[in-house]
């Protein structure tokens, strides 16, 4: 159920919401940026629960936004999976 209301609010998800996290989390985007992730996500059918899918996202935001924001966003989801007791899930 968590996981589907999880994938639900990814898929859902805006470039202006996306923007928002990034800029609360210090990771750099541009707005063209968040969009290419999103339809990226949404084309490939991320499932952030699956380690592979994961590893496939960060690696398209490497090659296409940069490898340092690339590793933020991976601390960033482990820190924030621990924070409310996720990291289980993943």
């Amino acid at each position: 159920m968590l996981k589907h209301l999880i994938r639900t609010k990814l898929y859902a998800s805006t470039p202006d919401e996306l923007m928002k996290y990034s800029k609360q989390y210090g990771i750099s985007l541009t707005r063209q940026q968040a969009n290419q992730l999103l339809q990226f996500i949404k084309k490939e059918s991320i499932d952030p629960f699956s380690k592979q899918d994961r590893s496939k996202t960060y690696q398209y935001v490497e090659q296409h936004i940069g490898r340092q924001e690339a590793q933020q966003a991976e601390r960033l989801l482990n820190q924030l999976a621990k924070q409310y007791n996720l990291d289980h899930l993943l």
